[in-house]
């Protein structure tokens, strides 16, 4: 598969976890829509990660390849750096916190 339709197909996934995430949030399933909001996020980044022929397998991996890439080549401004993290944190709670 080409680095773009790589790219193509997870940002499809993207948007897919996005309406996924918005119908949880709908039906008041904050947990659920917390996870489907970070796989948007995080499946996002690895789309664009595609472009430049760059993934991980791991979520760190993936987080500290879009910092470096497209965070600090100023393709996206510095302050969306915090958000994947965050992002990541809240849905480990969501899935993994008792209360």
């Amino acid at each position: 598969m080409s680095r773009i339709n790589l790219a193509r197909y997870r940002m499809d996934k993207a948007r897919e976890n996005l309406k996924d995430a918005e119908d949880a949030l709908a039906r008041s399933r904050f947990s659920l829509s917390a996870n489907r909001s970070y796989y948007a996020m995080f499946t996002a980044a690895r789309g664009l990660l595609a472009l430049k022929e760059l993934d991980s397998s791991k979520h760190s991996g993936v987080i500290a390849l879009f910092n470096q890439y497209i965070i600090k080549t100023g393709l996206f401004p510095k302050e969306l750096s915090r958000f994947l993290p965050k992002a990541k944190e809240i849905r480990e709670n969501a899935d993994y916190g008792d209360f």
